[in-house]
């Protein structure tokens, strides 16, 4: 039996702001959808503010609005993981000294 149970290089369909596109991967046609509207829904939030301007800037405009958006979930997420580590880390210390006293005798 084959380790390729999926076809190379599928071809997936999607369409944002109107336009029809078709990719090639090994993606979900379902997860590649997801991903398509979410670059159609801010390419539309975009268009509002920006009217007239070409296609090209708005989809210029939706790039740097959607990593500005990943940039700041990763710093959250830095942080929350800095924090979370040092709670961890202040539990083992208070674990540690709990073993470290002697037993009462």
């Amino acid at each position: 039996m084959s380790n390729r149970s999926k076809p190379l290089n599928k071809q997936l369909h999607i369409e944002v702001f109107g336009r029809r596109y078709t990719l090639r991967g090994e993606a979900d046609q379902d997860y590649v959808q997801q991903l398509a509207a979410i670059v159609d829904k801010k390419i539309h939030e975009i268009s509002q503010h920006s009217e007239g301007s070409p296609f090209s800037k708005l989809v210029v405009l939706a790039a740097i609005n959607i990593a500005d958006e990943l940039l700041q979930l990763q710093e959250k997420q830095k942080k929350q993981d800095g924090a979370a580590e040092k709670k961890t880390q202040r539990i083992i210390e208070s674990i540690e000294e709990e073993f470290d006293d002697p037993l009462p005798t």
